[in-house]
């Protein structure tokens, strides 16, 4: 464990913002907390997010619809060369809408994710556990695949007739992203950068591209066999408007700043950790969309 957890990244992609007007995408990526040392992992990871819809930018006070969006992930790592990581996920979503007394339900897998990220900078002077200055440069991209489900009937009153409800978007979208990581001693210091260039599904519908990026500090603890580390930082999202057969709309779209914070603990090749966003500021659809906490927690075998 001496030599664990040599930088950690937060590489999320922009989230789903689901309502009856928003129109994001109805998929995402988020990776969560990752070591960043040499080795492969397998892990499940389960997330929760919710949403409340307002049908009028002048009344807010009483939501019109909440929307609830849970996942599961089956995610892994892997290095097949010593600069070369692949990143690969694959969810099975859960999504509620509730409006009055009316509970509308779906549930399906995910459009799967994979990234291949190339390690531009890796330079390292490690003494020991307390002892490391090390830096890091990843660059890289890869893209979401339409494996999920995306059908729905605008004339089904027991269906959401929502692009945004559904377990896919029904397009592969191009993806883009760095990571840079700093580390001195126990401390250190992550940004990353991601992009998203989405296409179009055969509705006919096209989600608008997105870019997020995120800056966290976070600090490296050792107890014996078992090590923490805790982390904190700022994350922001923009997503660009939605188009219907070329044509533009307005309600889409939007920005997100949030608070990041995490904690993962280590042991032999076991880590658990959780992952919490606290929006700070935000306006969503032109502010119809309202965007609560999102948490992530998982646990992963690494070998």
């Amino acid at each position: 464990m001496k030599r664990f957890i040599c930088i950690a990244c937060m590489l999320l992609a922009a989230p789903t913002w689901a309502c009856d007007v928003c129109g994001c995408s109805g998929t995402n990526f988020y990776l969560g907390v990752l070591p960043q040392f040499q080795k492969h992992f397998v892990g499940l990871r389960y997330r929760t997010q919710s949403y409340d819809t307002f049908m009028s930018r002048h009344h807010v006070g009483q939501a019109d619809s909440r929307e609830s969006f849970q996942a599961v992930d089956l995610w892994a790592r892997f290095y097949p060369l010593r600069r070369v990581q692949v990143l690969a996920m694959v969810p099975y979503q859960f999504h509620q809408q509730t409006q009055g007394d009316a509970v509308r339900r779906l549930q399906g897998l995910g459009d799967a994710t994979v990234l291949v990220n190339y390690k531009l900078i890796d330079k390292s002077r490690i003494r020991d556990s307390t002892h490391v200055v090390k830096h890091s440069l990843l660059i890289g991209g890869g893209a979401k695949l339409a494996t999920g489900e995306h059908r729905y009937s605008e004339t089904d009153l027991t269906d959401v007739a929502n692009p945004n409800f559904q377990p896919g978007t029904g397009a592969t979208d191009l993806v883009l992203n760095g990571i840079y990581t700093l580390r001195i001693n126990r401390w250190g210091l992550n940004a990353d950068a991601n992009g998203r260039i989405t296409g179009t599904n055969a509705n006919g519908y096209h989600f608008g591209n997105r870019m997020n990026g995120s800056l966290i500090g976070f600090y490296v603890k050792q107890w014996g066999s078992t090590a923490v580390m805790p982390s904190a930082g700022l994350y922001g999202e923009y997503a660009r408007k939605d188009h219907k057969n070329g044509v533009l709309i307005p309600e889409t779209g939007g920005y997100l700043v949030a608070g990041a914070l995490g904690l993962d603990a280590y042991r032999g090749n076991w880590v658990a950790g959780i992952n919490a966003q606290l929006p700070l500021q935000q306006r969503i659809s032109q502010g119809l969309v309202r965007a609560h906490n999102r948490l992530a927690v998982h646990l992963s075998r690494m070998f």
